[in-house]
């Protein structure tokens, strides 16, 4: 039988033991409330966490059981049809509430999408990405060149003034932030396409280009909205065996926002 002279020395070490174990652990996890947004445009995604489905998303549809999580969770992002891994998204501890916004396209995932607030209140902002499935697509970036579009009205002919504004290395993912100003009346914003560093078309072949002037093969922007930021998609006219004249625009920032 232990005496009590010696088990208070014992208890005095258990305590000592307990508070310094509690001053190595002074930071508990914390738990953050998550919202997951955006647009997923091609398969069904699953969220999962410790291999659990808390939730799936298709186009701008987003279903998720879970709102509190803790900040070291990593939830996994994967193919409904195939669970094939897509990417994970990892938490912060601040600020309780994150909100994550997702854009997937089948080649292409992010889940910072950024809608950025113009500087000047009198200027329109964008971040573009490109994507298409035509065959010869050359499989790279693109460069994106700025035109100011009028009609010279002296010779009954429009003009594509370049503006000296070119987006480098745009992909399927949302390049940087641009702004723009607006232009006189009756003017617009048009842009070429071209394989990134050239004045090429993007293609490796011709063969299905149906194109009728490739040296002046333009597309027109989205219409000039003061004090707006836009997401904008381009693609060309076309499928997958062959494309066209000109190129298609869609803003795709309501879904983020």
């Amino acid at each position: 039988m232990i005496k009590i002279k010696y088990l208070l020395p014992i208890l005095s070490l258990f305590l000592f033991a307990c508070k310094k174990e509690q001053l190595l652990n002074n930071n508990p996890v914390k738990a953050v409330q998550l919202n997951i947004k955006g647009l997923v445009l091609t398969d069904t995604l699953e969220f999962t966490l410790n291999d659990k489905n808390i939730g799936e998303a298709i186009n701008n549809e987003f279903k998720i059981n879970v709102s509190l999580f803790n900040a070291s969770d990593q939830i996994q992002v994967r193919k409904k049809s195939d669970h094939k891994a897509v990417s994970r998204i990892s938490l912060a501890e601040n600020p309780f509430n994150q909100t994550k916004r997702i854009f997937y396209d089948g080649v292409t995932f992010s889940d910072n999408v950024a809608i950025t607030p113009v500087k000047n209140p009198e200027n329109m902002g964008f971040r573009l990405r490109f994507t298409t499935t035509f065959i010869d697509f050359y499989g790279g970036p693109v460069d994106v060149e700025f035109f100011d579009e009028y009609i010279d009205y002296d010779k009954f002919e429009f003009v594509y003034k370049p503006l000296n504004k070119v987006i480098k290395n745009v992909s399927g993912a949302f390049s940087d932030f641009m702004e723009l100003p607006s232009l006189e009346p009756d003017h617009q914003y048009y842009f070429k396409v071209y394989k990134s560093g050239t004045k090429d078309l993007p293609y490796k072949s011709s063969e299905h280009v149906f194109i009728t002037d490739p040296e002046n093969n333009y597309g027109q922007f989205v219409p000039f909205a003061k004090g707006d930021s836009q997401l904008i998609s381009i693609m060309p006219n076309g499928d997958a065996n062959s494309v066209t004249d000109y190129y298609q625009t869609a803003d795709l920032s309501a879904d983020f926002k």
